[in-house]
């Protein structure tokens, strides 16, 4: 039997919606004391009762509460004074994909590149050549997680370099589009003997051999965080089997010693003609479609981990706000406890009510406009009520079933 959807038209004239939840309490005959216990199985409760109704208005709904077939069937329950969110509701409406599958950094080792210090997993830095490369520092600043690097003393050849993905790994085609794009921040030094600091596009045989490179400037490095972007064609790439990469560059004067460090966070690279908004990735490439998404798998208890807002968007949501998404056991619904923003890369901790039954999928929908629960009727037994005017009255009360 199909969810049923609840009527639109006319609007409840009253309702009253709220949570039950599922407790056991014992109490003592000696003492007096009572404990109780929260049992798992929290439910949404809701009474619905329709305005006065003719006949031909009322035929919707009778014909909606008949098809339930008492509690056998099931709808879409929601708040009806709750439909839509007070927040902003602000979010990324494009679709994307970040090729990259290491994004976030994870894996990086603060030292001295070659004696104990690490390149986050699947990122490398240039050889030597004369300069000490190290990472100086992981973590965040201003909503950006960052790794921070210092490349040092004089060189002996013409560049220095940060790739963020191994030369095999992203396979493209003769004539596709790729743009890439990180954020970065002046953290010491100075560009002082630096020719130019760049975003570089890196195209690879399939074994990792270099055919072609592409170098854009980045504009401003200064104690400020900013965003290159930059975008590549893939051409001449017969006969092998081409592959990119892009990464941070620097063109240096052999012979004059340099002293820099800077902060790089969000790498991304994708298909399509510009930059889409950050998409953040531990391990594999993600791809996003429009819309607030669950973030990760890791949501536990009442803390619900949300991406794809608008960046650094305040009151996205706000406390008394509804959020549902789709579970393996059903639509699950969730109310805010508190306010919600957005960081720096459009992620957002939601706290809400009840706890999670189950962790979402990752990249799951959020539904903000009429969120709801999967319902039933309570009562076997649909009625409705008329008068000598031809006034139809119609009130009924549901649970929520899962």
């Amino acid at each position: 039997m199909p969810i049923l959807s609840l009527p639109t038209t006319p609007a409840c004239a009253a309702s009253r919606f709220g949570l039950v939840s599922n407790t056991q309490s014992f109490h003592s005959p000696l003492s007096g004391s009572v404990q109780t216990l929260e049992r798992p199985g929290a439910r949404w409760q809701a009474f619905y009762k329709l305005p006065p109704l003719k006949r031909a208005q009322a035929a919707q709904w009778q014909s909606f509460l008949t098809q339930l077939r008492g509690g056998a069937g099931r709808f879409y329950g929601f708040d009806p004074d709750a439909r839509t969110p007070r927040g902003s509701a602000s979010m990324q409406l494009t679709s994307g994909s970040n090729q990259l599958r290491n994004s976030m950094g994870a894996g990086a080792v603060v030292g001295i590149i070659g004696s104990g210090g690490a390149a986050p997993t699947h990122w490398s830095f240039s050889g030597a050549n004369g300069l000490t490369r190290q990472v100086t520092a992981i973590g965040s600043d201003s909503g950006y997680d960052y790794i921070e690097v210092r490349f040092s003393d004089t060189p002996s050849s013409n560049f220095a370099f940060v790739n963020f993905e191994t030369a095999t790994q992203i396979s493209t085609n003769e004539g596709e589009a790729w743009s890439g794009a990180f954020s970065y921040k002046l953290s010491g030094g100075s560009t002082s003997n630096i020719i130019a600091v760049q975003q570089r596009f890196e195209q690879c045989k399939a074994d990792g051999t270099q055919t072609a490179a592409q170098y854009v400037n980045v504009g401003t490095l200064d104690a400020s965080w900013r965003r290159a972007s930059a975008t590549r064609t893939i051409s001449d790439t017969t006969p092998d089997s081409v592959r990119i990469r892009n990464g941070f560059f620097l063109s240096l004067t052999p012979g004059s010693a340099i002293d820099l460090t800077v902060r790089l966070a969000q790498p991304q690279l994708e298909r399509g003609s510009s930059a889409s908004a950050y998409i953040p990735t531990s391990g594999v490439a993600r791809s996003r479609d429009s819309g607030a998404r669950i973030d990760g798998s890791a949501s536990v208890g009442t803390t619900l981990n949300t991406w794809n807002w608008t960046p650094g968007s305040t009151n996205i949501l706000r406390v008394g706000d509804y959020v549902a998404f789709e579970t393996a056991f059903g639509r699950a619904l969730h109310l805010l406890t508190a306010d919600a923003s957005s960081d720096a890369t459009g992620r957002a901790a939601l706290s809400i009510e009840p706890p999670l039954r189950t962790a979402p999928a990752d990249n799951t929908a959020l539904i903000l406009s009429n969120a709801a629960c999967v319902m039933a009727l309570v009562d076997d037994s649909v009625k409705w009520e008329s008068d000598a005017q031809g006034i139809v009255q119609i009130e009924f009360a549901a649970e929520e079933r899962f």
